[in-house]
């Protein structure tokens, strides 16, 4: 099984994987496509850049799947989330695209199912369930310091529920605003700009950002106000 990778990025997909090189020298290497969560953090790294993740390997009949993250924390929610019964890997990493670790973690320590059902894929029953069979568990490690790096701020049931959809440093994107990062560092890059600059930039870009960017030339011209 693989748990950890260390290497350069060669390619980000448009289906919120990573291609990772993982090889040494000029005789030749490999690259693994690495599932990740879909958040301004990951769309911001870029082509060269090194990289460090903690994978989980989920084995299928007719596949062999690997979900990455830059940090073990997240690595620990993930497999929490997978004991629920219904959640799968991709259920898993689509619930951490779209609502922030501390937030998530709140909301089920205070028994909150209505913040759970904002998430997109979360409905009623499978909210109960998370509560249910996750709020004893997830109490115990927050007490015994286990999340204590994103659990250092008391927030509000109110606060939790406003987690899918604020903007700031760990705001999430859905799909289409994903579709809307990948073109505008496409454009950009073509006018010359450095992959590495540009990955940089729009990170800072969506995290100043109120609201998402209605296209890519939106936050094309963003961008390049900051420049």
């Amino acid at each position: 099984m693989i748990g950890y990778l260390r290497g350069k990025i060669l390619d980000q997909t448009t289906e919120g994987k990573l291609l990772i090189d993982v090889g040494s020298g000029e005789a030749g290497g490999v690259g693994y496509a690495v599932s990740i969560p879909m958040t301004s953090h990951y769309l911001s790294l870029s082509a060269g850049e090194p990289i460090e993740l903690y994978v989980h390997t989920h084995v299928r009949e007719d596949a062999l799947d690997l979900y990455g993250f830059t940090a073990k924390i997240e690595k620990e929610i993930f497999l929490t989330l997978l004991t629920v019964n219904g959640i799968g890997p991709k259920g898993a990493l689509g619930i951490l695209s779209k609502i922030e670790p501390a937030h998530l973690l709140q909301a089920i320590i205070n028994g909150d199912k209505d913040s759970l059902t904002q998430i997109p894929g979360i409905g009623k029953k499978t909210a109960e369930r998370v509560v249910l069979e996750l709020g004893d568990s997830i109490r115990k490690k927050a007490d015994a310091g286990v999340f204590a790096t994103i659990l250092k701020k008391d927030l509000s049931p109110q606060a939790s529920a406003k987690g899918s959809t604020q903007r700031g440093a760990g705001a999430t994107l859905d799909r289409s605003e994903h579709a809307i990062v990948r073109d505008a560092k496409s454009a950009l890059v073509s006018l010359g700009y450095r992959e590495h600059d540009v990955g940089s930039l729009l990170n800072r870009v969506l995290a100043a950002a109120e609201t998402p960017p209605k296209d890519a030339e939106e936050l094309i011209r963003s961008a390049l106000r900051q420049l």
